[in-house]
């Protein structure tokens, strides 16, 4: 038998990351809950709106695109692993991603570059 995921089911995920998260967090670690994504973890932070993503396709899978952020204000001194968005109205840790480790300075600038979320049609194992 095959695999089979509907489109509503594929396109769930990134729209409602689109449709809640308010905010984009640099974190010094991948942060386990929202009060770690805003608090000890967080080195940075920059607001959303719905125009910062982009939902595509190609072929059965989905993917949201996430803006690039240049000059993000930063909060406090450390090295960037990861990037979290979150929806600050609900206290919630919508997903947290990689990105490439970087020393950053509080009082400086970070650059967040653009990134992706995939969402992929389920395969038979």
């Amino acid at each position: 038998m095959g695999a089979y995921a509907s489109n509503n089911w594929l396109d769930a995920s990134p729209n409602y990351a689109k449709n809640n998260a308010d905010k984009m967090v640099v974190c010094n670690a991948q942060p386990e809950s929202y009060a770690t994504a805003v608090g000890a973890n967080a080195l940075a932070d920059v607001a959303m709106v719905s125009g910062d993503f982009t939902l595509s396709s190609s072929g059965d899978d989905r993917r949201l695109t996430v803006a690039a952020k240049s000059s993000v204000p930063v909060d406090a001194t450390g090295t960037a692993t990861h990037i979290a968005l979150v929806d600050t109205s609900t206290s919630e840790l919508i997903i947290v991603t990689t990105t490439t480790s970087q020393a950053i300075t509080s009082g400086g600038s970070v650059d967040i570059p653009e990134w992706t979320i995939d969402n992929k049609t389920p395969t038979v194992l």
